[in-house]
């Protein structure tokens, strides 16, 4: 080292020393000047009289090298540290049991083995599933014959063969009934001619019982006057007797003839109302027959049971795949991988009989993990989903891994009486594996919008704590008293004594402090 070096700082060396004894004088002088009798000063006196304000000379101010900021409202963080571990996310976790009851025919994967999705892991035998198959199979031969039976239909009613009959049908009865009606018109016919006939005779068996009366009392006459004989006379007595039984033998027939009219005219409005009927049965037949109604209602029956066969085997079909079954699978069950992951846990061996509730497979897939922290009650209203952290881990040294909250817990946990929070991890290494203690830091906002100092800055006297404010005088400061809020590594609150836009002393505020007592703090 050259002597010109060492005498610059040799030079720098007391200009420094030099200044620090003009501040010491200072300060000695301003107390000095300020001090109280010994005798009068008690506590009392001494809070009452300490000074509004504090007035430094510009060499004494560039000396003490204070540090003044403006407040402004900021927020008050802190870096929480949380310890967890690496935890398999729930989707990426499966205990691996079988649907049904079954015999292990095979087993085609180990401990350890990385498997990939859909990969078979085990064969089983099951009665359950034969059953299942044995079901669908029926519901399938049901199938076609309904289908079958469907196509049927469909060929009879192109052809006519539902809608032909019932119109030959209704025609032919329509025939009988209008046979059946000019029959009975035939037969009133003549039963208005026989009545006539009846009546035309009773006429004439009236006129010639009329004559024969008269002829019988001309002759009653002549045999009491002795003109005819007696012979005579019984002869045209004979002929008016029997003048009078040809005409109750017409009246009798004139009776019958009504009879039988009176049944004519019955059965006449019976053929006629079953003709009314018959035609009306005939029309309907032909409309039905137009329209392929009854061709339509067979074809719909068809579909109807067609479609219900349908619904049967995807009932059966689903009942076997529900099982874990396939059609003409050989009742076996195909245990396969649900997710890429390796093989946790093999809990079977070949020949055992498995049941549903116990668990063959535990996969895990380690590519995407939870990093999962514990919080404590009183750090929850802090933390919410979405923040981001910070984590190591001895698994991974000399790397720090970035997480995001995914998850918090809505209960505590009954064994440590904290609350997990899981997280999910921005870059995942595989060597996070289940398990992997970690360490992290979250940092946090314990309020806003808060006026925060450092801790230096607040001065403790007479037991309440003060800031130094500057007034914006040259070298004078007001001593304000605050009160104080949270505190941290950061800094600490004040709640009130001040206002944002003021400039206090946080740096070197202490030796504000000592020049109003002389170099002494209380």
């Amino acid at each position: 080292m050259s002597s010109e070096t060492m005498s610059t700082g040799a030079r720098k060396w007391m200009q420094w020393l030099s200044g620090a004894v003009i501040i010491a004088l200072g300060v000695g002088a301003l107390w000095w000047l300020n001090r109280p009798a010994a005798e009068e000063m008690t506590p009392a006196d001494n809070a009452a009289r300490l000074p509004e304000t504090i007035t430094l000379s510009p060499e004494s101010l560039q000396l003490a090298e204070l540090g003044i900021e403006t407040l402004r409202p900021r927020d008050l963080t802190r870096v929480l540290r949380l310890f967890g571990q690496v935890e398999p996310m729930p989707e990426n976790l499966v205990n691996l049991n079988s649907r049904v009851t079954g015999r292990v025919l095979a087993i085609r994967a180990h401990v350890g083995d990385r498997v990939q999705q859909g990969q078979v892991l085990a064969v089983l035998d099951s009665e359950e599933i034969h059953r299942a198959e044995v079901a669908y199979a029926q519901a399938k031969r049901q199938l076609a014959f309904a289908r079958a039976e469907l196509e049927r239909r469909r060929r009879l009613a192109q052809l006519g063969a539902y809608s032909t009959p019932a119109l030959e049908e209704a025609r032919t009865r329509l025939a009988t009934a209008r046979a059946e009606l000019r029959a009975a018109e035939a037969d009133q016919r003549a039963a208005q001619n026989a009545v006539q006939t009846a009546q035309s005779q009773l006429a004439k068996a009236n006129t010639a019982l009329q004559q024969a009366n008269a002829q019988l009392a001309r002759a009653e006459r002549l045999l009491q006057a002795q003109l005819i004989a007696q012979q005579e006379y019984e002869a045209i007595r004979a002929q008016a007797q029997q003048a009078q039984a040809d005409v109750e033998i017409a009246q009798a027939h004139l009776q019958s003839a009504r009879a039988a009219l009176q049944s004519a005219e019955a059965r006449l409005n019976a053929a006629q109302e079953s003709y009314t009927i018959a035609q009306q049965q005939a029309e309907r037949a032909e409309q039905i027959f137009r329209g392929q109604y009854l061709a339509s209602k067979e074809v719909a029956d068809a579909e109807a049971a067609y479609r219900q066969a349908q619904l049967a085997l995807e009932a059966a079909l689903d009942e076997l795949r529900l099982l874990g079954g396939q059609p003409d699978g050989g009742h076996q069950l195909v245990i396969t991988a649900p997710f890429d992951g390796r093989i946790a846990a093999l809990q079977v061996t070949v020949g055992e009989t498995v049941t549903p509730d116990k668990p063959m497979f535990r996969i895990v897939n380690t590519d995407a993990v939870w990093a999962s922290f514990d919080l404590y009650p009183e750090d929850l209203p802090y933390v919410r989903v979405g923040q981001k952290l910070r984590f190591t881990t001895d698994s991974v040294p000399m790397r720090t891994f970035e997480a995001t909250i995914q998850l918090i817990m809505p209960e505590t946990d009954a064994n440590s009486r904290v609350v997990k929070a899981r997280c999910t991890v921005s870059a995942p290494d595989p060597k996070l594996k289940p398990g992997v203690f970690l360490q992290a830091e979250l940092p946090i906002v314990l309020e806003r919008n808060a006026l925060i100092v450092p801790a230096e800055a607040v001065q403790t006297l007479e037991g309440k704590p003060y800031l130094f404010v500057a007034t914006g005088r040259d070298g004078e400061f007001a001593l304000r008293a605050v009160q104080l809020g949270q505190k941290t590594d950061s800094g600490v609150v004040i709640r009130s004594g001040v206002q944002p836009g003021e400039r206090v002393v946080t740096r070197n505020a202490s030796l504000l402090t000592s020049a109003l007592f002389g170099g002494g703090e209380e």
